[in-house]
């Protein structure tokens, strides 16, 4: 718990997130993120849009935040993205029980149990919970009948009946727009599209700070192939170096993690198809950039039980936090069921001519939260090294500056001079910041804790000769350097 508590301070007294509109009566599961912590996001999109946009010559899209009701009838969210929940008969609490029996087993440390629970129905959650005298971990009360809760926000549009919901997901929006795309911009299968953006859940429980919002930001990538077509390689990336990549697997059935390459996993069905490994390879590339060391993240390919209703197959990928894994990214082979869903309710035929035919074509996506990925990557970079703070090992792609620019006092010539360098620094495309705000110790813990890698301090040896101190956020060793060499 040190850690957590380590990164928990650092978070709110640099205000890299925080609860939103927390001067009133705070909701569960609603954050700001601020100046510190918009920059790290940026950071992780950045390398989310070389990856995912640029190196496989996808489009990028946006859509609106709000989807009629008749677009997630025909997607099966109106029907089928349901939380199984029990309400406490005298406190009145919301419970989501999977997650409830997930707990209960992992204190009494069967993890075997634990694991299980995703493959029951309602029928033998309830069993589990009367057999174990599960009740309300508030007040003890007993808890009621397990009902299915629709987990999407739902409003209304204009002023008549026209019912909308915030859309649970980014992706249904670039089903709607592939065939359109596809003309307009000349497409050959296999073709990718991507979005960015919020998305919204009315999660039960709220918790665990970014790990369970109710709004948040996907990161969303679908391969759009022919099924009976060749499987090849995407924009610059070829399939031979793709499937060569090992990573860290866990199949469906085991408990035990295998390093495995790629193309072992696609030999030996674990992944449905080479698109697929294109994926998992960028995700592995996304963390290794973020500095997410090997060890921290594997790829679990679910049990035929925690299946979404329209997966032929899922693997999610998974980092290692102060929570356990929590699922960061949700790799599935939607088959062709959105585009022929979206055909038939909407009377549009969605099929494409690929190689002098028509083809409806199947996809394979893969669904990035920022805010989870943002998560786990401050809190696997919380370091403590007999300093007086705890601060953010965070690389130089990460991190929300490269360096801190600091006069060593406030006289006027060492003050110009600084703010002349953090103006070059900034014309020449370096991120820096600028403080003279307290003594200089203070100023080193502060940069530290926000990870920045270096502090740059200029000093009256900077007016006669032109070099500065540089302080190494890793190490606290300080250097001279001449300021031309910084530039």
């Amino acid at each position: 718990m040190e850690k957590i508590s380590a990164l928990d301070e650092i978070v709110d007294r640099r205000m890299i997130y925080y609860p939103a509109f927390s001067i009133y009566k705070e909701i569960a599961g609603f954050y700001d993120f601020g100046p510190v912590g918009m920059r790290i996001r940026r950071n992780i999109e950045r390398e989310w849009r070389d990856l995912f946009v640029e190196t496989i010559g996808a489009l990028e899209i946006e859509s609106a935040n709000i989807l009629s009701e008749d677009v997630l009838k025909a997607s099966g969210h109106v029907a089928a993205f349901t939380d199984p929940v029990a309400t406490c008969s005298q406190c009145n609490t919301p419970y989501r029980i999977d997650k409830l029996l997930e707990e209960f087993y992992e204190n009494k440390g069967d993890r075997k149990s634990a694991s299980e629970v995703k493959k029951l129905g309602i029928e033998q959650m309830e069993q589990r919970i009367e057999e174990n005298r599960i009740f309300c971990p508030k007040c003890k009360g007993k808890l009621s009948k397990i009902e299915k809760f629709n987990l999407m926000l739902k409003t209304k549009i204009g002023q008549g009946e026209t019912v909308g919901y915030m859309r649970p997901e980014t992706a249904q929006s670039i089903f709607l727009d592939f065939r359109n795309l596809f003309r307009s911009f000349g497409l050959k299968l296999p073709a990718v599209i991507c979005q960015m953006g919020r998305a919204y859940r009315n999660e039960i429980s709220a918790r665990q700070h970014l790990v369970r919002m109710r709004e948040f930001t996907q990161m969303d990538t679908e391969i759009f192939f022919d099924p009976e077509g060749e499987q090849k390689g995407l924009g610059y990336l070829k399939i031979e170096g793709v499937l060569n990549t090992k990573v860290r697997f866990v199949a469906a059935g085991e408990e035990k993690e295998t390093e495995e390459s790629l193309k072992s996993l696609l030999d030996n069905s674990k992944i449905p198809n080479a698109y697929f490994a294109f994926l998992i390879y960028l995700e592995d590339q996304l963390l290794a950039r973020m500095g997410i060391p090997r060890e921290k993240y594997r790829f679990r390919q679910l049990e035929k039980e925690e299946l979404p209703h329209y997966s032929k197959g899922n693997v999610d990928l998974e980092i290692e936090t102060h929570y356990g894994y929590i699922e960061a990214a949700g790799n599935a082979h939607r088959g062709d069921f959105d585009l022929s869903n979206h055909s038939k309710n909407s009377t549009t035929d969605l099929s494409v001519v690929s190689n002098e035919k028509k083809v409806m074509p199947q996809i394979v996506e893969a669904t990035l939260g920022m805010d989870r990925l943002f998560f786990s990557l401050l809190d696997n970079s919380v370091a403590e090294d007999g300093r007086e703070w705890k601060w953010l090992r965070l690389n130089e792609r990460m991190a929300p500056y490269r360096y801190a620019v600091f006069p060593l006092q406030k006289d006027e010539k060492l003050v110009e001079k600084a703010r002349e360098l953090q103006k070059r620094m900034i014309e020449k495309g370096i991120p820096s910041y600028y403080s003279d705000t307290a003594n200089i110790g203070k100023r080193y813990a502060k940069a530290d804790e926000i990870g920045v890698p270096g502090c740059i301090t200029i000093d009256f040896q900077t007016l006669e000769d032109g070099t500065v101190t540089i302080r190494s956020r890793d190490t606290t060793k300080q250097e001279r350097k001449k300021i031309d060499d910084l530039l």
